[in-house]
């Protein structure tokens, strides 16, 4: 998957070579259709006509795109996007002209590889009144921004509204000057198809002029409320709709849960994925992991490790709702303790630990009236990655994570639901065992962003840096007895974590 978006834009320019800039099709001499201006009044929605695709190869046949068409039109789509690569998407100008002509009052964008400005010309004719301009095609270039810009005020000319796509924030500097008014952040790298959300969301605060649209990675509402939270004024998304049994309702559900997600304003996501890439940006390696202190039964220790400041101190305190466990907490005492983590240490993270229906309830009610920031769903199934107590993940319209107990590679799961994952060890009762996982297991796991709890203490706490972690999960390696937390063995685990790795400041509440 090297390099898949310079096989694509050569392949596209042979064949402009070959055929042209209407690439063969019976373009009208004018346009017949009136030029329809994207409004941005409320959520705005881009469902994707799309057959194919280099990462999920064949998707859907689409043989009557009109009637896919007037699917998303029904249940509110803005504009209908309109795949036109054909040798790697099998789109084509024909599937746009004919879904204009059947909608001609819907706005219309043409989603292709856009190289030269005659192009412009060509997709105002067929109908698109909004056009996909990438910059990841222009920004290596020799003359890549008179390039690119000679596009966008081509658009401009036409009155086709450009919708500039980009990945990183390299890119977003290089179209500073344009002060473009619609921006498309892709989770997906068109260089290798692989997909980075937590790197997309965080993108959103340096566009701050711009209406802002979030493209790729969407496949549930549960991810459209977490790209809610980060405040993007809409979706582009494809492959999840189209493969939807009934995406009309689908439709309906993204938008309800986006604009849940903007409402809301929830700073869980936005605290962990800044504090992430901002971990991660660090010249010095290992960088500091996000440190979560879990098993929180009483006030004295929430102030205690809370108040810690050793080497930057913690982010996160877990409460655990699980009756069985040593470590249960009633609701009634994390009310308590999260007013007063509020007024001395409002940047502290609580985070709900359940593994069932009845945990899940309660956690949720906590969640709602605003006592924990998030909810740990404890032990994912490995055959039902986006189910929990027989419940949907896809449909949770709240900022969660989940665990997996592992004990073996083929153990984990990748396809989970969520933005990221905890692995834990396995035990009898299905919970953690505070033993650890096997180091040379961990090192294997794929995970961009990998959270581990189970055994982690002082001694062994440089291994686990080795790692370069996003989180750790740490319990009974700091305790004198169960529930009890030990200061001077938390002292000690933050000061070889301090000594280990560069430090940096806390991430502020959104």
């Amino acid at each position: 998957m090297v390099e898949i978006l310079a096989q694509i834009t050569q392949k596209k320019a042979q064949e402009i070579a070959q055929k042209g800039f209407d690439l063969g099709f019976d373009i009208p001499k004018d346009r017949i259709h009136p030029l329809i201006t994207p409004h941005f009044d409320d959520i705005f929605l881009i469902a994707e006509i799309k057959r194919a695709s280099p990462s999920n190869a064949h998707i859907g046949e689409i043989n009557a795109p009109c009637a896919l068409a007037g699917a998303y039109l029904n249940g509110g789509a803005s504009a209908i996007s309109v795949l036109c690569e054909e040798a790697h998407f099998k789109g084509s100008l024909a599937d746009l002209m004919a879904v204009k002509n059947a909608y001609p009052n819907a706005c219309i964008l043409r989603k292709d590889f856009i190289q030269y400005k005659q192009e412009v010309g060509v997709s105002y004719r067929a109908g698109a009144d909004m056009l996909l301009l990438i910059v990841a095609m222009f920004i290596d270039e020799k003359n890549g921004f008179r390039d690119f810009k000679a596009i966008y005020d081509e658009c401009l000319k036409y009155g086709i509204t450009p919708l500039v796509e980009v990945h990183t924030q390299d890119e977003i500097d290089f179209i500073a000057p344009l002060k473009p008014l619609l921006v498309g952040v892709n989770a997906r790298s068109l260089h290798t198809f692989e997909i980075d959300i937590i790197t997309a969301c965080t993108l959103r605060k340096a566009l701050p002029h711009s209406k802002v649209i979030f493209e790729s990675g969407i496949h549930s509402p549960s991810s459209a409320f977490m790209v809610g939270s980060f405040d993007f004024d809409g979706l582009l998304c494809g492959s999840y709709l189209v493969a939807h049994e009934n995406p009309t309702s689908a439709i309906q559900a993204l938008k309800s849960a986006l604009r849940l997600g903007k409402a809301q304003k929830p700073s869980f996501y936005q605290y962990i994925f800044a504090l992430w890439k901002q971990r991660e940006a660090c010249a010095h390696k290992p960088y500091k992991p996000l440190i979560k202190i879990c098993g929180i039964t009483n006030l004295d220790d929430a102030l205690c490790v809370a108040g810690e400041s050793i080497g930057g101190g913690v982010d996160m305190l877990g409460f655990i709702l699980v009756k069985q466990s040593p470590r249960f907490i009633e609701s009634r005492h994390i009310k308590d303790i999260a007013k007063a983590l509020k007024k001395c240490y409002p940047h502290i993270l609580c985070v709900a630990v359940v593994n069932d229906k009845h945990s899940l309830n309660e956690a949720k009610a906590l969640y709602q009236q605003g006592f924990i920031h998030g909810i740990q769903l404890h032990g994912l199934s490995k055959l039902e990655p986006a189910q929990f107590a027989n419940i949907c993940l896809k449909e949770a319209l709240f900022c969660f994570y989940g665990v997996q107990n592992i004990a073996t590679l083929e153990d984990f799961n990748p396809h989970y639901e969520g933005a990221f994952c905890l692995v834990d060890s396995q035990s009898a009762q299905g919970g953690g065992s505070g033993k650890s996982i096997q180091f040379d297991v961990l090192s294997k796991l794929k995970e961009r962003y990998l959270c581990i709890a189970g055994g982690i203490n002082e001694k062994n706490i440089k291994d686990f840096l080795a790692l370069c972690p996003a989180m750790l999960d740490i319990n009974s390696g700091i305790e004198s007895s169960a529930g009890k937390k030990d200061k001077h063995k938390l002292q000690a685990l933050l000061e070889s974590v301090a000594t280990i790795c560069a430090p940096t400041p806390h991430t502020k509440h959104i």
